[in-house]
C-alpha cells in the first residue's frame, strides 16, 4: 500500500537534513517510512566515545567561561564567543528535540487513526459475517422445506 506523507513530515525531514544531525552529534531520527524499513525503534545513539568527547568539551567550556579581572578585552570576547556557541548548540538541540516530539506526536496520531480505521473495518466484517450466517441458516431452512416437499410428492405418487 502506498502511504502518503503529510507536508509536515517532509518539512521536518528537510529541516533535519538542513540541521545535519551528524554534525551536531546527536541521535538520528529513523521512521517507519525509511527505506531500510527498520522503524523508529532503531534510533542511532551516539557512541560512548562521542558522549565522553561531548562531556569533555562541556567541562572544558565551563572552565574557559570563568572570567577574572585580569583578562584582556580579547580574552573576554573569546569567552563571550564560546558562550554564544554553547547557547547556539543548546538552541539547536532544543529545536531538534521539539521536532522529534512533533514527529512522535504525528506518528501517534497516525497510529491512532489507523487503529480507528481497523476497528471500523473489523466491525464491518463482523456485521458481514452475521449477515452471511443468517443467509446460510435461511438457505438451510429452504433446502429442508424443499426436501420435505419432494418427500411428500414422492410419497403421494406411491
Amino acid at each position: 500500500a502506498l502511504t502518503m506523507f503529510s507536508y509536515q513530515y517532509w518539512l521536518r525531514r528537510l529541516l533535519l537534513w538542513l540541521i545535519d544531525e551528524k554534525e551536531i552529534g546527536t541521535r538520528q531520527i529513523a521512521s517507519e517510512e525509511d527505506e531500510d524499513g527498520e522503524g523508529y525503534n532503531n534510533i542511532e545513539h551516539p557512541t560512548e566515545e562521542e558522549t565522553t568527547k561531548r562531556k569533555g568539551r562541556r567541562r572544558h567550556r565551563e572552565e574557559d567561561l570563568n572570567i577574572d579581572e585580569e583578562f584582556t578585552k580579547e580574552e573576554i570576547k573569546e569567552k563571550f564567543d564560546l558562550l554564544k556557541e554553547a547557547f547556539d548548540d543548546l538552541r539547536d538541540g532544543l529545536t531538534k528535540l521539539e521536532f522529534e516530539v512533533e514527529h512522535l506526536k504525528d506518528e501517534k496520531v497516525e497510529r491512532e487513526e489507523e487503529m480507528r480505521l481497523q476497528r471500523v473495518e473489523l466491525l464491518k466484517l463482523i456485521e458481514f459475517t452475521k449477515v452471511l450466517k443468517q443467509e446460510r441458516e435461511g438457505d438451510k431452512h429452504i433446502i429442508k422445506r424443499q426436501q420435505e416437499l419432494i418427500s411428500a410428492m414422492t410419497s403421494e405418487e406411491d
